[in-house]
C-alpha cells in the first residue's frame, strides 16, 4: 500500500456520523460514541450510556463558556437544577414570567443574573453547594426576629455561637 493512499473499510467498521441528541432539549448536541440505536417495530430508539454524566458534561460546557445562554440552554440548566420557573425566578430575584421570557428567547440573561445562575449550576454539579439548601437557609434567616450576630472563637476559628 502506498503512503497517503486512501483506505476504505467495510461499512460495518466505517465511522458513523455524529448523532444529533435532541432528547436533552438542545438542538446543538451531537454524540460520536456512548450510545446505541435499535430499531423496534420500524421506530429507532437510542440508549445513552451514563446519561446523567452526559447531562453534567453538557451543563459544565454551557456555564463555563463566555457566550450568552440561549433560551433552550436556560431551560436545560433550570431543569438540571430541578427548578420550576418560579423557583428560578425566586433564586435569581425575578418573576417566573421573566424566566419564561428568557427560555423563549424574548430577552437574554446577562450581567449579575447570568453569573449567579451559572454559579448555581456549578455548585450543583460539583456538589459543594446545594443551591436549594442555601436559598432555604436565607429564607429562614430572613424570618428571624433577632438580628444580633453572636460569634465565638473555638480552636483557631470563629463560628456562630450556639
Amino acid at each position: 500500500m502506498e503512503v497517503g493512499a486512501v483506505q476504505f473499510a467495510h461499512s460495518e467498521f466505517a465511522e458513523r456520523a455524529p448523532f444529533q441528541y435532541r432528547a436533552c432539549g438542545l438542538d446543538n448536541v451531537y454524540l460520536t460514541s456512548g450510545y446505541e440505536q435499535k430499531i423496534v417495530g420500524g421506530e429507532t430508539y437510542t440508549a445513552v450510556v451514563e446519561a446523567d454524566d452526559l447531562y453534567k458534561a453538557i451543563a459544565e460546557h454551557l456555564v463555563r463558556r463566555r457566550k450568552v445562554l440561549r433560551g433552550q440552554e436556560v431551560r436545560f440548566l433550570r431543569k438540571l437544577l430541578g427548578w420550576t420557573q418560579a423557583d428560578a425566578g425566586d433564586a435569581l430575584g425575578m418573576s417566573d414570567q421573566s424566566v419564561a421570557r428568557y427560555e423563549k428567547d424574548q430577552g437574554s440573561m446577562e450581567g449579575p443574573t447570568d453569573r449567579l445562575f451559572r454559579l448555581y449550576v456549578l455548585g450543583h454539579l460539583d456538589g459543594l453547594i446545594d443551591p436549594a439548601k442555601v436559598l432555604e437557609e436565607i429564607r429562614q434567616s430572613d424570618s428571624l426576629t433577632n438580628d444580633n450576630l453572636v460569634l465565638e472563637h473555638e480552636g483557631d476559628q470563629w463560628k456562630i455561637a450556639a
